[in-house]
């Protein structure tokens, strides 16, 4: 049986997704299966490495006659998955395999779960890292029922948001039931992925649709930020607006809600924010008392910033839009402090339930490398029987 099919679309960053299916397929396990979606001008480097590697638990979709959307390739990739549970990451991102495994137990005791996560690491490529990182990862290793209401206010109405929602249930970097993503297609246009914001479009309808969200703190995955990738854009002004006029040139859909006067150029939390609008204007949904939530994410960008001239800059582009959006109460509601202290040591160590180090420890030089130092240090997988706890 396969019990998952890890989804990869890629677009002119073939060496990153054979690095990525290659340490994948270290693995003995054969209840996966890896499902490339080559959106790539070039069809010659995939279709060569899947013909040479000639492994059964690979499976290529070409590119098709002309570049498609990163909506359209995610779209096109889900009706041929033969696993049991969806998942999908980028091609600089690594996941590990033993997912499987957390499946299975995760379905075990809850027989009705139909979406599955787990913590977050993350891993700038050397080539992307110009300076010293510090990363940090969750060291916990409980499996938790999360209840829906507590999802819904943490996605709708930004409850705990830093800069974003703090909901981690979608495909992207998460696993849904095969049998899920078609509930979610068929109750929304008949589509798996509506808004070019993808990873938050498939957030909403989890949230809205899932029947029981299981989350595991330890990481099974890691999301990787090479120099070509659009998380880049996050760290750097000029490569976040080239990346933006990209994604605007070979856009399919609608990516700004209406009437909400947040550029998605400001940042983050504006991008999502008009995923979220979108989606809740496109079907009718009715919501009070998100505001607040959404103001303080709004400063969290800001206080994101480490350069002062690009904490003002955003901080007075999102004033605008705030006062433009909800007059001078909101605007009243609008604190960033810039925090940044150059002067002040990066923590590392153990705190919060998260252990902070050096991104650069073991010389990793790709997210797969990443993960399997990281993998040494966390509660193994082999052992997860028994760590189901209520939320």
């Amino acid at each position: 049986m396969t019990r998952l099919t890890i989804c990869i679309p890629t677009r002119n960053r073939q060496t990153y997704a054979i690095d990525a299916v290659r340490h994948m397929l270290a693995s003995t396990r054969d209840d996966f299966e890896i499902l490339i979606g080559d959106n790539s001008d070039d069809a010659a480097p995939l279709a060569e490495f899947v013909a040479e590697i000639g492994d059964k638990r690979v499976r290529l979709l070409p590119p098709e006659d002309k570049p498609l959307s990163l909506r359209s390739n995610w779209e096109r990739m889900p009706q041929h998955a033969r696993g049991e549970w969806v998942s999908f990451i980028g091609d600089d991102d690594y996941l590990d395999p033993d997912l499987c495994e957390a499946l299975r137990v995760a379905s075990a005791r809850v027989p009705s779960v139909d979406a599955f996560s787990w913590g977050q690491s993350y891993f700038i490529w050397p080539e992307a890292r110009p300076d010293r990182e510090i990363t940090k990862i969750p060291t916990g290793s409980h499996l938790i029922h999360m209840e829906k209401k507590d999802l819904m206010r943490k996605m709708f109405f930004w409850e705990a948001a830093r800069d974003r929602p703090a909901c981690p249930f979608g495909v992207y970097h998460g696993a849904l039931k095969k049998d899920l993503m078609d509930r979610i297609r068929d109750a929304f246009s008949n589509r798996y992925f509506e808004h070019p914001n993808a990873d938050y479009d498939s957030i909403c309808k989890t949230v809205m649709m899932a029947d029981a969200c299981i989350y595991w703190e330890r990481p099974l995955s890691v999301m990787g930020s090479c120099k070509a990738s659009n998380s880049a854009g996050l760290r750097n002004e000029t490569i976040g607006a080239a990346r933006l006029k990209t994604f605007r040139e070979e856009n399919d859909g609608e990516i700004e809600a209406a009437n909400f006067p947040f550029p998605i150029e400001l940042g983050i939390t504006a991008a999502v924010a008009h995923t979220i609008e979108w989606f809740k204007q496109r079907y009718g949904i009715e919501l009070n008392g998100w505001e607040e939530g959404f103001i303080k994410a709004c400063a969290g960008d800001c206080e994101s910033q480490s350069d002062r001239a690009r904490f003002d800059e955003k901080k007075a582009a999102y004033a605008t839009a705030i006062k433009e959006w909800g007059g001078t109460a909101a605007l009243k509601q609008f604190n960033p402090v810039y925090r940044y202290r150059a002067d002040v040591p990066k923590f590392m160590g153990h705190a919060q339930g998260h252990l902070n180090f050096d991104m650069a420890i073991g010389n990793a030089r790709t997210a797969a490398e990443f993960y399997k130092i990281i993998n040494g240090m966390l509660f193994p997988v082999r052992l997860l029987e028994g760590r189901l706890s209520e939320a």
